[in-house]
């Protein structure tokens, strides 16, 4: 039972286990801690062992856990807010590099959370439609001398799909309210159903307040996991409703035992500079950007349009955006907790951070545009 998490995380492992084996899973799951810590990984093994026909045996094979395994079943939807991009590019490279069944297994699991975002109840695009029949193809391939092919292919339309959902953000209203037309629908298969949202404390109001009424009462078999790395911003009365499990990073050893079947070149720091480093971001650039925006804009002098244009225009190169807005919401945090910022003037930069990057998303805005103008704001912010 949850083999897949006891590796990393054994005593949270251990203490899902007793919960299920004991009747006392908690329908409503809350799962915090730093991004890269196995939160997703948690709640998809959690799934899988509630769902299972043999009590969530280990390396159980029963329709259930076969469906887990490449994450193919019905019974599942993820509204997802993560680093998709890099997760699927690094598990990408290297099953083309490697070719293993771990790997390959690794990158069909990374495709098809994304593609559980585009469940038909929740929202559909073409381009989501065609990568998810390339990733039921590549599932049942067997062809392994074709493996450069179908990583360039599957390359190609995530890239696509990617693209056209620029607009999408994390959950909407119009969301939870499928989501609860959904759960209220008679069970198709299996009788249990599972919803994974991820940065719930992204969520507009309207969002949070429909969800609260859905997790309020949930229906019998039906299991929320939420997903969050700032509890603290998460509304009191969704926090009251939710058993509260916090991953801590992982340690060394479990990250060197994660990291075996990619056969690394280097060591790592942490799962986060494995996966962003391999799917192209650079980092020490990145932090750098960070560390350079946040001084000028805590000392309130101003970079000049052509060292900011230059600075941005790199972080655009690579992809880097929002990673570069996490960073910077991290210095912020540092700069309050260290107490050369009070905490008013924190939380508004924090809001212009996110309103900014929002409201760049819904009208498909440039990097260059949505990193000028939310600079901008922020050296204004008192």
């Amino acid at each position: 039972m949850f083999e897949v998490l006891s590796p990393y995380h054994a005593d949270l492992a251990d203490r899902f286990a007793l919960q299920i084996e004991g009747g006392t899973f908690a329908q409503v799951n809350l799962f915090t801690g730093p991004a890269y810590s196995l939160r997703m990984t948690g709640a998809l093994e959690c799934v899988r062992v509630l769902d299972c026909h043999n009590e969530g045996s280990e390396h159980c094979l029963c329709p259930a856990c076969h469906s887990a395994r490449c994450l193919t079943m019905e019974n599942l939807l993820i509204v997802s807010r993560r680093d998709h991009r890099c997760l699927i590019e690094s598990n990408l490279a290297a099953y083309q590099a490697l070719g293993t069944e771990t790997t390959k297994i690794r990158a069909i699991r990374s495709l098809r959370t994304l593609l559980l975002s585009y469940h038909p109840q929740l929202n559909t695009l073409p381009e989501a439609t065609a990568l998810a029949e390339l990733v039921g193809q590549f599932i049942e391939s067997r062809e392994e001398e074709k493996r450069e092919k179908w990583v360039e292919d599957l390359r190609r339309q995530t890239r696509r799909l990617l693209t056209a959902a620029k607009k999408s953000s994390t959950i909407t209203i119009t969301q939870v309210r499928s989501i609860a037309d959904w759960v209220s629908r008679s069970a198709i298969g299996s009788q249990k159903r599972f919803i994974i949202i991820e940065a719930l404390e992204e969520t507009n109001p309207s969002a949070r307040n429909a969800l609260l009424k859905l997790l309020e009462e949930p229906p019998e078999d039906v299991y929320f996991f939420l997903i969050s790395e700032h509890p603290s911003r998460i509304m009191q009365t969704i926090l009251s409703r939710a058993r509260m499990t916090r991953f801590p990073p992982l340690s060394g050893e479990a990250l060197k035992r994660y990291l075996e079947p990619y056969y690394p070149k280097k060591e790592y720091a942490s799962l986060e500079q494995f996966f962003l480093e391999n799917g192209g971001l650079d980092l020490a650039v990145l932090e750098s950007a960070a560390e350079r925006l946040h001084a000028s804009i805590i000392t309130g002098r101003p970079l000049s349009s052509i060292e900011l244009a230059t600075l941005l225009d790199t972080i655009a190169a690579m992809d880097g955006y929002e990673q570069l807005l996490r960073l910077l919401l991290a210095q912020f945090e540092n700069t309050q907790r260290a107490g050369t910022m009070d905490a008013e003037r924190t939380a508004r930069s924090v809001r212009a951070i996110n309103e900014s990057y929002y409201q760049g998303e819904l009208y498909n805005q440039e990097v260059k545009m949505m990193g000028q103008g939310l600079y901008y704001t922020l050296l204004e912010v008192r």
